[in-house]
Protein backbone atom coordinates (compact mmCIF):
# COMPACT_ATOMS: atom_id res chain seq x y z
CA UNK A 1 0.00 0.00 0.00
CA UNK A 2 2.80 2.46 0.70
CA UNK A 3 6.51 2.81 -1.19
CA UNK A 4 8.87 1.34 1.38
CA UNK A 5 11.42 3.95 0.23
CA UNK A 6 9.36 7.00 0.75
CA UNK A 7 6.54 6.27 2.40
CA UNK A 8 3.97 7.79 -0.41
CA UNK A 9 0.58 5.72 -0.16
CA UNK A 10 0.37 3.99 -4.02
CA UNK A 11 -3.21 2.66 -3.42
CA UNK A 12 -6.06 3.78 -1.48
CA UNK A 13 -7.79 1.80 0.84
CA UNK A 14 -11.37 1.04 0.82
CA UNK A 15 -13.20 1.37 3.95
CA UNK A 16 -15.37 -1.60 5.03
CA UNK A 17 -18.91 -1.06 3.84
CA UNK A 18 -19.94 -4.27 5.63
CA UNK A 19 -23.20 -4.49 7.65
CA UNK A 20 -21.97 -4.39 10.86
CA UNK A 21 -19.89 -1.32 10.12
CA UNK A 22 -22.98 0.24 8.75
CA UNK A 23 -24.81 -0.44 12.02
CA UNK A 24 -21.74 0.71 14.27
CA UNK A 25 -21.72 4.13 12.62
CA UNK A 26 -25.19 4.45 12.23
CA UNK A 27 -25.09 3.24 16.43
CA UNK A 28 -22.54 6.00 17.28
CA UNK A 29 -24.52 8.95 14.90
CA UNK A 30 -27.68 8.09 16.63
CA UNK A 31 -26.07 7.41 20.14
CA UNK A 32 -23.36 10.17 20.68
CA UNK A 33 -24.47 12.20 17.79
CA UNK A 34 -21.18 14.32 18.30
CA UNK A 35 -19.14 11.54 17.67
CA UNK A 36 -21.05 9.94 14.75
CA UNK A 37 -19.43 13.00 12.44
CA UNK A 38 -16.07 11.77 12.35
CA UNK A 39 -16.86 8.49 10.84
CA UNK A 40 -19.11 10.10 8.69
CA UNK A 41 -17.13 12.88 7.41
CA UNK A 42 -14.22 9.95 6.98
CA UNK A 43 -16.81 7.82 4.41
CA UNK A 44 -18.23 10.97 2.57
CA UNK A 45 -14.95 11.94 1.58
CA UNK A 46 -14.14 8.17 0.32
CA UNK A 47 -14.15 7.83 -3.24
CA UNK A 48 -16.39 4.75 -3.38
CA UNK A 49 -19.72 5.54 -4.26
CA UNK A 50 -21.63 3.19 -1.24
CA UNK A 51 -18.60 4.83 1.51
CA UNK A 52 -20.05 7.93 0.07
CA UNK A 53 -23.97 7.12 0.68
CA UNK A 54 -22.96 5.94 4.19
CA UNK A 55 -20.62 8.74 5.27
CA UNK A 56 -24.14 10.93 4.10
CA UNK A 57 -26.51 9.22 6.20
CA UNK A 58 -24.31 9.19 9.52
CA UNK A 59 -24.02 12.64 8.52
CA UNK A 60 -28.01 13.46 8.97
CA UNK A 61 -28.23 11.00 11.87
CA UNK A 62 -25.41 13.13 13.81
CA UNK A 63 -27.31 16.22 12.74
CA UNK A 64 -31.07 15.61 13.58
CA UNK A 65 -30.11 13.96 16.82
CA UNK A 66 -27.79 16.82 17.42
CA UNK A 67 -30.56 19.39 17.37
CA UNK A 68 -33.13 16.93 19.30
CA UNK A 69 -30.88 16.27 21.51
CA UNK A 70 -30.67 19.73 22.49
CA UNK A 71 -34.50 21.03 22.06
CA UNK A 72 -34.66 17.92 24.89
CA UNK A 73 -32.43 19.50 27.17
CA UNK A 74 -33.98 22.68 27.03
CA UNK A 75 -36.91 21.41 26.96
CA UNK A 76 -36.40 19.23 30.10
CA UNK A 77 -34.39 22.72 32.00
CA UNK A 78 -37.24 24.54 30.65
CA UNK A 79 -39.75 21.76 33.19
CA UNK A 80 -37.11 22.04 35.71
CA UNK A 81 -36.90 26.07 35.99
CA UNK A 82 -41.07 25.93 36.15
CA UNK A 83 -41.29 23.88 39.33
CA UNK A 84 -38.49 25.58 40.65
CA UNK A 85 -40.21 28.98 40.70
CA UNK A 86 -43.23 27.57 41.35
CA UNK A 87 -42.14 26.18 44.42
CA UNK A 88 -40.29 29.22 45.94
CA UNK A 89 -43.17 31.39 44.47
CA UNK A 90 -46.17 30.26 46.21
CA UNK A 91 -43.70 31.00 50.00
CA UNK A 92 -44.40 27.83 51.33
CA UNK A 93 -41.57 25.07 49.78
CA UNK A 94 -43.93 23.06 48.72
CA UNK A 95 -44.78 22.20 44.78
CA UNK A 96 -48.82 22.35 45.94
Amino acid sequence: MFCPNCGKQLQDTQLSTSTFTQIWIYGMSLFLPPLGLWPGIKYFRSTDEKAKRIGLIAIIITIVTTIATIWATFALLQVYLNTFSSVLGNGTGLPY
